[in-house]
């Protein structure tokens, strides 16, 4: 035990040493038998320490304890001598003493209570900020991501380029064949021709292959009404 509690609880049997012989002769004063006249003691202090210790109706107890001694004080002398008054502020400054050294232990150790659930709301929380950033930062290392975009009014398609570094030999042409030359080509099929042949004529994918097929049509059509007219 430390200093500073010893001398508060010193503090305290004193104080309840001085009260309770003034309060035991109110007590007596007023009707209450001598066995029963110690119980009213023990209960205004006891109910002062309980209401400093966990910070509950304190200003009750205290104003209590105070009216108590100061009644014992002017309940048994003059009250046209000085010396009365003097004697019932005398007794008045024992209670304020307890509150005031005992209050200062509730306040400290909800001062920790309140520090460590602050510690464990604030752990849940910069844990799940930490997952995000990890999160993020894995995504930095891995490098940003280029979206492959296609447009469908040129020829040849953007994606066309990604199947022939993939799949096509390095001895192939650099570019696609042109609609005519895969018009060629099915021509030299028979005049029908699928894509899967068109991709294996040029070494490519079937994907491409059907592509291919389709642009050489898709051409055809558009061509077909200007050569009539």
């Amino acid at each position: 035990m430390s200093v500073t509690n010893l001398v508060r609880y010193a503090a305290l049997l004193a104080a309840m040493f001085i009260s309770f012989d003034t309060q035991r002769e109110l007590a007596l004063s007023h009707g209450i038998s001598d066995t029963a006249s110690y119980a009213v003691p023990v209960a205004v202090d006891l109910f002062l320490i309980w209401a400093v210790r966990v910070r509950r109706d304190i200003v009750a107890a205290v104003a209590i304890a105070v009216s108590a001694n100061v009644a014992g004080v002017l309940s048994v002398e003059d009250l046209r001598a000085v010396s009365t008054w003097v004697g019932a502020a005398l007794h008045a400054v024992f209670p304020v003493t307890v509150w005031r050294m005992h209050r200062t232990a509730p306040d400290t150790s909800a001062d920790v209570v309140d520090s460590d659930r602050t510690e464990a709301h604030q752990a849940p929380t910069e844990a799940a900020q930490a997952a995000p950033m990890d999160q993020d930062m894995s995504a930095d290392a891995a490098g940003p991501e280029t979206p492959v975009q296609s447009h469908a009014d040129s020829w040849p398609d953007d994606d066309l380029w990604l199947d022939f570094e993939a799949t096509e030999p390095a001895d192939s042409a650099a570019t696609p064949p042109s609609p005519e030359d895969v018009k060629a080509v099915i021509a030299e099929l028979g005049g029908h021709a699928t894509g899967q042949q068109l991709a294996r004529h040029y070494g490519v994918s079937d994907r491409t292959g059907r592509r291919y097929l389709k642009l050489a049509t898709e051409q055809r059509e558009a061509s077909g009404p200007a050569e009539v007219s």
